[in-house]
């Protein structure tokens, strides 16, 4: 059976107008200057797109200008050439023929950029109906989120669920969304949600990521040699299967990972039903 999109605001991407007042978004204002003595807010946190949304009006940027949208795709275009060593302000400047200076209008800190790269691509993701039941539904997604996890070169950290930009409260809300309608409660809908997070920004399910789509895991070369060189006694249940262990396939290890996942999330389920 075909998947049908669901009925669901777009996500702004690069190159679209910039927000309005109010709005979130990778098109909005730059930095915000905290109150005095305040900490600023952690890059990517709810505060820190708050602060972004609450002075989204300030800003009139001109036509054709420098805007948060063309940092983010020009800032993808270096992280594609070169990988993350290879994304500092400097060379987003001199790719945009620009300054650093003129960058902090916009961002304050690589951090920052990050944090809104990250949102930006979370924005690809599909939510789409399969049609064929809430289980379904989450494994599209679930598989969805792991092709942008593999696609795009963002580090570990800019793939869990501290991101509160726009595009990522909608993958979150349509997981919430699905899970309460599969009949689980509010406080465990919320857990499901977070365990599938967790799970996909985990590296296991990324290995491929790391060039590991098959073969032996990097780093276990000299596997066998290794229990060969502990005493006969220890590690048994390693001498039985960890061969495997070290060898397992990434597709494979998402696949079952998943599954066991959302037998866990049916188990509550029937747990819960009378």
């Amino acid at each position: 059976m075909s998947r049908t999109r669901e009925t669901a605001t777009p996500a702004r991407g690069i190159g679209a107008p910039e927000p309005g007042p109010g709005e979130l978004g990778p098109g909005g204002p730059g930095p915000v200057e905290p109150e005095c003595g305040e900490a600023p807010p952690e890059a990517g946190s709810a505060r820190w797109w708050a602060q972004r949304a609450a002075s989204a009006g300030r800003r009139r940027p001109r036509p054709g200008g420098l805007s948060s949208e063309r940092i983010v795709e020009a800032a993808l275009d270096v992280l594609r050439e070169g990988g993350m060593d290879a994304l500092t302000l400097r060379c987003v400047a001199e790719r945009l023929d620009t300054t650093i200076a003129s960058l902090y209008r916009h961002i304050a800190s690589r951090d920052e950029l990050i944090a809104l790269i990250a949102d930006h691509v979370m924005g690809d993701i599909r939510l789409d109906r399969t049609g064929r039941g809430w289980r379904a539904d989450i494994e599209a997604l679930m598989r969805d989120f792991r092709r942008i996890g593999i696609d795009q070169p963002l580090p570990s950290s800019a793939r869990n669920r501290s991101g509160y930009g726009p595009n990522m409260l909608r993958v979150v809300d349509a997981a919430l969304r699905l899970f309460l309608e599969a009949g689980l409660t509010e406080k465990k809908a919320g857990y499901a949600t977070i365990t599938m997070l967790e799970l996909m920004a985990s590296s296991a399910v990324l290995r491929v990521h790391r060039g590991q789509a098959s073969g032996r895991a990097k780093g276990s070369d000299g596997f066998g040699e290794l229990l060969d060189q502990l005493p006969a006694d220890q590690f048994t249940a390693l001498r039985t299967s960890g061969d495997f262990y070290v060898s397992a396939q990434a597709d494979d290890i998402f696949e079952h990972s998943m599954a066991l996942f959302l037998d866990g999330v049916t188990s509550q389920l029937s747990a819960s039903r009378p």
